[in-house]
């Protein structure tokens, strides 16, 4: 279908991240965080929309029935060298389409700011790493930045369980193997998959979205066999995040799961995709390296967040780096200005980010 195609190259074409199908509206492609609507094509009907499920069912295996069903879907679909994850649902009788943009080649972790991350990851062997952030901060291609670098120096086994896969990696010096979730896929269930990793003999497991405490669970089973088990959720901050897992158990059993959690986790990674002085996206993390200091604030039996930040930006030295050094350091470097940094900072951090500001010798602006 010529239409579809076209869409997905201006996509490519605009270094778009996403497009949006809905019907009586013109095709619509983010970038750079803001919506581009097509004034070169007609709005879509609905009419061409069903041609678009109709032209997908015939390359996606399972799709047609899963639609039908449900009303809605996720799954991935290549075109060129990119690949696509769609979701398909509907509107007031009519299917709409989000569609994410994934480039499929190697990913440039210094261009994309990624590199000491991934850096402080391939230096983790077991227990657990999580990747933490809101919807469209890049997790999945800090996680795939991550696998791809392994991949070109180390000899292990992956394991990935992914809703649906999206980048597609191809072994090299790793064993990697890549489990799609599905009832037409690898993996009846995201659960079937992760009790199954159990009994894969892997090196790294990659398990996607800690959803509950039963996914939990099983991570906890697989940091403490050895392995290495990467995992991601969608909070604002390393403290937040460490609150999240604790709240996901009942209070009588939340004491056992920070021992537990103080005793596997290795390291927690927080990011954020700002806009930049010139336009561009700009990545600030935070990195959390779990230290004896670190484990024994997510031990205390009134679990805070705000002296679980101040112990991140006090260990500096030790690996850890909060968002209040991340923040200054790009606003120094002149990556970010004043606005980004109140949009995306909690007003009893904001004085901390200030003072850095000064002492490293810049002024601070309105």
């Amino acid at each position: 279908m010529d239409l579809i195609y076209m869409i997905l190259q201006k996509a490519i074409d605009m270094d778009a991240t996403d497009i949006h199908l809905v019907p009586d509206i013109s095709p619509i492609y983010r970038v750079k965080r803001k919506l581009n609507f097509d004034s070169t094509m007609l709005p879509m009907s609905s009419v061409t929309l069903f041609e678009l499920v109709d032209f997908f069912s015939k390359n996606v295996v399972g799709l047609k029935n899963s639609f039908d069903e449900r009303k809605q879907s996720d799954f991935p679909y290549t075109y060129k060298n990119y690949r696509f994850r769609i979701n398909v649902s509907f509107t007031k009788g009519s299917p709409t389409f989000s569609i994410r943009v994934i480039p499929n080649g190697d990913i440039d972790i210094e261009n994309l700011g990624i590199a000491e991350i991934v850096k402080k990851m391939k230096k983790i062997n077991s227990g657990l790493v999580l990747l933490t952030g809101k919807v469209n901060s890049g997790k999945s291609t800090t996680m795939n930045a991550y696998i791809q670098e392994v991949n070109k120096v180390e000899t292990k086994k992956i394991v990935s369980l992914e809703d649906p896969i999206e980048y597609v990696h191809r072994s090299n010096k790793c064993a990697i193997v890549q489990k799609e979730i599905g009832r037409e896929s690898d993996v009846l269930s995201y659960n079937d998959g992760l009790i199954n990793l159990l009994r894969e003999d892997s090196d790294i497991n990659i398990i996607g979205e800690i959803r509950d405490y039963k996914t939990m669970d099983v991570v906890i089973d697989l940091a403490e066999s050895g392995g290495l088990v990467l995992g991601t959720l969608h909070t604002r901050s390393c403290g937040e995040t460490i609150e999240r897992i604790v709240n996901m158990y009942e209070p009588a059993d939340q004491m056992n799961i920070k021992t537990a959690v103080s005793s596997i986790l290795k390291m927690v990674v927080s990011q954020k995709l700002v806009v930049g002085t010139k336009g561009n996206l700009v990545l600030v993390p935070e990195i959390m390296m779990v230290n004896p200091t670190i484990a024994a604030q997510i031990r205390q039996p009134q679990f805070s967040v705000s002296d679980l930040e101040d112990a991140i930006h006090s260990q500096r030295e030790m690996g850890c780096l909060s968002y209040e050094y991340s923040f200054a350091d790009l606003y120094l470097k002149g990556a970010i200005d004043m606005k980004v940094i109140r949009e995306n900072v909690d007003q009893s951090r904001l004085d901390i980010i200030k003072g850095l500001i000064v002492n490293g010798g810049g002024v601070v602006g309105l």
